[in-house]
């Protein structure tokens, strides 16, 4: 397989209400003065440390079972929630996407001497900062492919519904390692921990979507799309 992958940097946007969930509150307004004030200083400290990148490569299914999605002969997924949300794609875009050491650096630093709320704001925003990338990716490529009467399907990531976390290998083994920004541990962790990947499909526009949310009974789950 070739492994040639593409990268974009795309320069995350924090939404204050995101943050204010992680946070503990439902809106901006719900958290106290101190803490909107702590949110100022850590968001002029994000975007001096954070480096953006979404690493990516499109590649075509070799096969697709009920429970199997198969990019060539060595990458081979097991999901059944994954196979029914991808089933109809005609191409799948494989993703790995960073927002760098630089704040995983500074929330340890701030760790270290016991500036705890600075520190938990900082990592708060970073996970929201990530999500936002991929999020502004995944719209990047839909808008891209509503030019050619297509579209995508929602996101999987390793770990989600019946995907097993292990499968990160898998997924890895897709990319050359030496283009890549983010080492794989052998605990299926990535390294920066501010990382995400995963798959979304690239589908005919008519075709019927598929979301494993509406199949689920875990209401509470963080990940829920309804």
């Amino acid at each position: 397989m070739n492994r040639k992958t593409d990268s974009i940097h795309i320069q995350p946007t924090i939404e204050n209400d995101d943050l204010a969930k992680l946070l503990g509150g439902q809106k901006k307004k719900s958290l106290s003065k101190s803490i909107r004030k702590k949110l100022r200083t850590a968001r002029q400290k994000l975007n001096k440390l954070i480096k953006p990148s979404v690493h990516y490569r499109i590649v075509k299914p070799s096969a697709m079972d009920n429970d199997v999605v198969q990019l060539d002969e060595t990458v081979e997924f097991s999901s059944t929630q994954l196979a029914k949300t991808l089933k109809n794609a005609e191409e799948i875009v494989c993703f790995v996407g960073t927002i760098g050491t630089g704040v995983e650096n500074e929330i340890n630093r701030l760790m270290g001497k016991q500036q705890l709320a600075e520190a938990y704001i900082l990592d708060a925003m970073a996970s929201v900062a990530v999500e936002n990338m991929i999020d502004r990716f995944q719209d990047l490529m839909e808008n891209k492919c509503s030019a050619e009467d297509r579209t995508v399907t929602l996101r999987f990531s390793p770990g989600y519904c019946d995907w097993p976390v292990t499968q990160q290998k898998k997924l890895f083994d897709i990319f050359d390692p030496k283009q890549l920004n983010v080492e794989l541990m052998d605990s299926c962790l990535m390294k920066p921990r501010k990382s995400v990947s995963g798959v979304f499909g690239i589908t005919p526009q008519e075709s019927e979507s598929y979301n494993p949310c509406r199949d689920c009974q875990t209401r509470s789950c963080e990940s829920r799309r309804n």
